[in-house]
């Protein structure tokens, strides 16, 4: 089975590429996020459900979020090595300028963050608890419709609605975001 997966995972290769770029990667890190995504699932994850919607359809949604976990975990690493950095000769590296920079791209992250949290926090209550369950509880549609009875239709039309939402109130902070990065 496990193999099955990797060759269904591996179909949608470039997709999985193109997710990590919007994270404001390099073609070079977007490919080492997408093979430690390959990595993480296969050692990691025992339950097929998180994986697969049915036996040809991945859940986008858990490899989006394993990859968004893999970049953000690589970030706070870059922050640790900047601390750590300290150390070096001042000929090695420009700590300043490091952090500087670090704080700044944090700012900015932080701001995005902030505006999807406010733009989810004016929607509908039902809106808002499904979109909390499916993203924060990592819950994909199909168990949210089996436990809660609700059609998978009306859970993917209130996720896909949400998310043009967010992308549309929150692009200004997500464009400035990526300009800090450069």
């Amino acid at each position: 089975m496990e193999e099955q997966i990797i060759k269904i995972l591996a179909d949608k290769h470039n997709d999985w590429i193109y997710m990590a770029k919007s994270f404001g990667v390099n073609d070079d890190d977007a490919n080492e996020l997408v093979q430690q995504m390959y990595i993480r699932i296969t050692d990691y994850v025992s339950d097929v459900d998180k994986i697969m919607y049915n036996d040809t359809e991945v859940n986008t949604y858990y490899v989006y979020i394993t990859l968004r976990n893999l970049y953000l975990s690589q970030f706070h690493k870059i922050d640790k090595r900047i601390i750590y950095s300290e150390d070096l000769p001042e000929s090695q590296v420009d700590y300043q300028t490091c952090r500087v920079k670090f704080d700044e791209e944090k700012e900015f992250f932080d701001q995005v963050i902030e505006r999807i949290d406010g733009i989810v926090d004016d929607w509908y209550w039902y809106d808002k608890k499904v979109f909390n369950i499916h993203f924060y509880n990592e819950m994909s549609m199909r168990k949210i419709a089996k436990e809660t009875k609700i059609s998978l239709s009306s859970i993917f039309n209130t996720l896909t609605n949400g998310k043009n939402k967010i992308k549309e109130g929150a692009i200004k902070e997500y464009k400035r975001y990526l300009d800090s990065k450069d």
